[in-house]
Order: structure tokens, then sequence, then C-alpha cells
């Protein structure tokens, strides 16, 4: 292993710096080797059980607090290299002795072993044409990258699968997944979805993701994966406006279950926690109350329980028709009516009435902006009528709009 921290590295010239991490990705690629050898030969011994832990995996996910995910990854490759002897071979040894193969680190030989791992035993491809194929990724891991590895890989697994695309599509659609997990503020997910299910899923991705001009015509500032996962949000939201998601079109949205503290609530400060565990604003719990299906344990002075709530509130459907009928959409900016939440002007916390005289139909982004206080609802001749925030008009010069715009 080179020893590191010899030298600074303000002192380095641009070449010493770059030689310093081929020898620092030399290194790495030794170590991660030394590691798959180490993991392999754990599970095979049956330790983790002896300690208590479920499996390999779960011991070193808890031990080295990592992902469970990418520890199963490492493990189901250090397990099946011994069936690859020529991507064994080419792995970096960890005592640094070089191999007869051209060296492969090991997010390479995950690419090769998952593409040979996902040809089908029904397929009987012989043995002697899986050493072939091997050898070929190895041969080209020279100059392809684990991405471009498994492209390579899937054009050779279909090469050698004969059964043809029908039943390589069928093990396809029966390996789709979908993984959710806790996160911070909110939730992770991944997965994997196969043939028409992946194309709707990409096209829609594509088409709600694209970039937009501002008012002032700058280009749109959200990062690609912003602009993806509002494009996820919006479809989901849709779904649940249309029916596609919830038991009503357009009308009912999903239940909440929410504990928060009655001051909090009807002062929008402080905090609630859902069902789930996760904590929420007393605000954002009012904007979501105001469409959603919420049942508030609204909670005393003492931490009691007050009350254990019924959907006191709830926007029936006939009244959901009625405002898609009387708004035509958010009364601010006239996003669709599917893309918008039934507002509670007077809030129902607050006594606020659950009836067409005191709802109002917003789009999440300006329902949360009114909540947030930039810009209010109110009503004036038996319709709604919003009031533009400060910030919307430029500074020392008049607004050619009036303060009160009809919906």
């Amino acid at each position: 292993m080179t020893n590191w921290g010899t030298r600074p590295i303000w002192s380095m010239s641009g070449s010493d710096m770059l030689a310093a991490l081929d020898a620092v990705h030399a290194d790495l690629a030794r170590l991660q080797t030394y590691r798959l050898e180490l993991l392999a030969a754990l599970d095979a011994n049956g330790h983790a059980a002896e300690l208590g832990a479920r499996d390999t995996a779960e011991l070193i996910a808890f031990r080295h607090r990592l992902d469970p995910r990418e520890v199963r990854r490492d493990l189901r490759l250090a397990t099946a290299l011994p069936k690859y002897p020529d991507v064994q071979a080419a792995l970096t040894s960890p005592d640094g002795s070089s191999a007869d193969q051209p060296d492969l680190h090991p997010a390479q030989a995950e690419a090769i072993v998952t593409t040979l791992e996902r040809i089908p035993t029904a397929a009987m491809v012989p043995v002697e044409h899986l050493r072939v194929a091997e050898q070929q990724m190895v041969k080209a891991a020279q100059a392809l990258n684990p991405s471009d590895l498994r492209t390579l890989g899937k054009r050779i697994r279909d090469r050698l699968d004969t059964d043809g695309t029908e039943p390589a599509e069928a093990r396809a659609l029966a390996a789709e997944t979908l993984w959710l997990k806790r996160g911070d503020l909110g939730v992770e997910f991944g997965g994997y979805l196969a043939g028409e299910n992946a194309e709707l899923f990409q096209t829609l991705i594509v088409a709600g993701a694209r970039p937009y001009l501002t008012a002032d015509g700058e280009r749109d500032p959200r990062s690609r994966g912003k602009r993806q996962a509002d494009a996820l949000t919006q479809l989901l939201t849709t779904a649940a406006a249309t029916g596609s998601a919830a038991p009503a079109h357009g009308s009912i949205k999903p239940h909440l279950t929410v504990t928060i503290d009655l001051e909090n609530l009807k002062s929008a400060t402080g905090t609630g926690v859902l069902g789930s565990g996760t904590t929420l604003s007393a605000s954002a719990i009012r904007r979501i109350a105001c469409d959603a299906g919420i049942i508030p344990l609204v909670l005393g002075s003492t931490s009691e329980p007050l009350d254990v709530g019924t959907e006191h509130r709830f926007v029936t459907q006939a009244i959901r028709h009625a405002l898609n009928t009387r708004d035509s959409g958010c009364v601010i900016c006239k996003a669709p009516p599917a893309m918008c939440d039934a507002h509670h002007i007077v809030h129902w916390a607050d006594g606020g009435r659950t009836d067409i005289t005191n709802l109002a139909l917003l789009c999440k982004p300006h329902h949360i902006a009114v909540h947030q206080g930039h810009w209010t609802v109110h009503f004036q001749n038996g319709r709604p009528h919003y009031t533009r925030p400060a910030w919307s008009t430029t500074p020392n010069k008049p607004s050619k709009d009036p303060p009160s715009t009809a919906a």
C-alpha cells in the first residue's frame, strides 16, 4: 500500500496530483477485492448467525452503518465470483501482484457477473458459450466503464438467450420492483420497471420535467433531478385528484392521521406527527387538511387527547364538482382542476365551513404559498379573489393590476 500523507497536496503539480490519484485508485481496487474475499469467507463461515444477526448482510450493514442494499449487492458479487474464473483472475490482487488478464476493478466485475447471472437457466446456454461471453466482457473492460459493460452485456445476453424476446419480457415484468424507506423529512425510493411500463414512466417523467423559462426570461433554475422529482409529484397529484389513486373522481384524497397540539394547529406554529412517525409543521398540516382526508388527534395543554376527530371538514364529490365548475382551476394561475386542492379560506380548525362559500381551488404551489402568507384569498360578491404578495410588484413602480383580482 502507498504511504499517503507524506507530501502536502498544495505542494504538488497537476501531474503529481494525477499520479497520486492513480495510486489511490490502485490501492482502492486492491482493498475492495480483499473486502469481497472477506465477505464471501465470512458468509460461508456463518459467523453472523453466531452473533445473532439475521445474515451477513445485516451484520455488515449495522456494524459499519452502510446501506443494506449496497451490502447485499456486494455480497452477491462476492459469493458469485468463484463461478467466473476469468473475472476473478482479472481482479486486482489484494497483495498487489499482477494478473495475467487486464486488471478489473470491482464495479466492472459486478457489471460482468450481473450480466452473466441474469442469463436464465431455462435458456440452456452451453457452459462453453458462457465462458466465451465472460472472456469477451473481461477483455472489453480494458476500454469500457461499468455502464458501458452493462450495455454490452445486454447485447450478449440477448444473443445467448435463444428463447426469444417474449420469455425474456415475461421474466423482466416478473422482476419489477419498488422499494420505499423513510428518509430525512421524506421518503427514499427506487426500483425497476420493464417493457411498456418503463417506457410509459420515462415518457411521462421526461415530458413533465422539461425546463421552462421564468417570468423574467431566465433559464429554469431547477436541477434535472429536481425537475424529474417535480414531474413525478405532479403525476401522483393528478392521479389522486382524478380518482386513479383515490376512491372517487377528483374529490376524495388519501386519509392521513395526525397528532397535534390544539394551540399549534390553530396558530400554525409548532409541529405534529403523522401516523408514520414523520414530523410535519403545523402550517403544512393546515394546508393538507384543506383537501386530504385528515383525521386529527388533537391534544390539550397537558397533552391529553381532547378529540379523536372524524373528517368533519371532508370535501365531498358534489362539492368538488361544484368547485371545478365555478373556479375552472387554480384561482391564481388557472392550473387545471385535476392539479388543484380545495382550499379552506377560513380554516376548518378556526371554525371555517366545508362548503362552496368557503372553498377555492388552488394548485399545490399556490396552496403552499397561501398557507405561508405570500398570497391571500377571500370572497367578494360570491366569488374567490386573490391579493398579490408584495414581491409580485416591482419596487418603486406602481402596479398596473388592481390589488385584488377576480378569479
